[in-house]
């Protein structure tokens, strides 16, 4: 590999793969998955999805809410793939909401989903209108009727209301918190956190939690410190694990993140355990268990119908770094056909599989 091929390498670590991480559907930042309240309390989503599809005619789900309405609701709404593909889609979003005019918006707490709400809530035409455990309501700004005031923690005397026990309290703070992470709110959840302290109880889930919003703000060692108890005390708690391998890797300890990952893909091999034991031998400058993590993912993705082009791109670095030429350029070949892929990550590739070649393979400039 010569001095050209390793320079465009680096290059492409920072100016394409950083970009097109976040497109493999996974943050280590998206907490939520250990919520309670939301596991034991199915009834109380369905009924606020009915409440909400009974009081407006044109209603946006992301769709990880569709399992859960009635067919005869279901007519109603754009088709689950139209949804599906708004979801992921800023500009299809618009399209189709210029064709509805949606009334509210219901999304859910699904990677794809945030990154949604996030984009909509940073613009003028919508305004964040509630935020619980089980998603995010957003409605229309109109500065007709005076526009719309900004979802606000509940007060203390209200929660109580809602939810007397004590616990069950508890347990909507944190998840709520959580979700106020994913959309970086984080003087809110912040508060939300504390309040929640203050009860005594859910204190693992409370450290995770905790743990997650150190990371969010960058404050590595106490995101380490938390997570560490956290998983000391309850060692099958994934969101505490993903964390921990996050916060090792970012204060300086590749190989205590990569044990940690190894064990975590044993207990859960996902999209998500993948990534991280990938990101966590990367680190660890584990060359051959990197490569075999993200071929795993790709794997994964490629059953489970999902985005390629991160992974993709990821598995083509990781090749080329090993000095593995030829699969590097298939990876990324690939890598290139794939959808999600912007004009400028396109030809950033197409700028990489031209080094990659072998010299006799590239035409002479005249």
């Amino acid at each position: 590999m010569n001095n050209n091929t390793r320079i465009l390498i680096l290059i492409l670590s920072c100016c394409v793969t950083l970009p097109l991480i976040a497109t493999i559907g996974f943050t280590i930042l998206q907490t939520g998955k250990h919520g309670d309240l939301r596991a034991s309390s199915p009834e109380k989503q369905i009924s606020l999805l009915e409440k909400a599809l009974g009081e407006h005619q044109n209603v946006f789900l992301s769709p990880e809410y569709y399992p859960s309405i009635p067919p005869r609701d279901l007519k109603s709404l754009p088709s689950s793939q139209e949804a599906e593909t708004a979801t992921t889609d800023t500009a299809k979003f618009y399209k189709l909401n210029r064709e509805r005019h949606f009334s509210l918006l219901i999304l859910g707490t699904l990677p794809g989903s945030t990154v949604l709400v996030r984009e909509l809530i940073g613009s003028p035409l919508w305004v964040l209108s509630d935020v619980s455990p089980w998603g995010y309501i957003l409605s229309p700004n109109l500065p007709t009727k005076g526009g719309e005031a900004s979802w606000n923690l509940p007060s203390s005397e209200a929660l109580a209301r809602e939810y007397p026990d004590i616990t069950t309290r508890t347990e909507w703070m944190i998840a709520t918190a959580e979700n106020l992470i994913s959309i970086k709110r984080m003087s809110l959840a912040e508060e939300l956190l504390k309040t929640a302290a203050s009860t005594g109880k859910c204190s693992t889930s409370l450290q995770v939690a905790q743990a997650s919003l150190a990371a969010a703000q960058g404050r590595w060692n106490d995101a380490l410190a938390t997570a560490k108890e956290a998983y000391r005390r309850d060692p099958r708690n994934t969101v505490a694990a993903e964390i921990l391998i996050r916060a090792l890797t970012e204060s300086g300890h590749p190989d205590k993140a990569l044990d940690v990952a190894r064990k975590l893909t044993e207990q859960v091999s996902n999209q998500e355990t993948l990534f991280l034991l990938a990101r966590a031998a990367n680190a660890a400058n584990s060359k051959d268990e990197e490569i075999e993590a993200l071929r795993s993912l790709v794997k994964m993705a490629r059953t489970q119908h999902q985005l390629l082009g991160a992974s993709l791109t990821y598995l083509g670095q990781a090749y080329a770094r090993n000095g593995e030429r030829g699969e590097a350029m298939r990876s990324f070949e690939e890598a290139v056909s794939q959808p999600e892929l912007t004009k400028e990550q396109r030809a950033l590739l197409h700028h990489l599989i031209d080094h990659l070649k072998p010299d006799e393979a590239v035409p002479p400039k005249n």
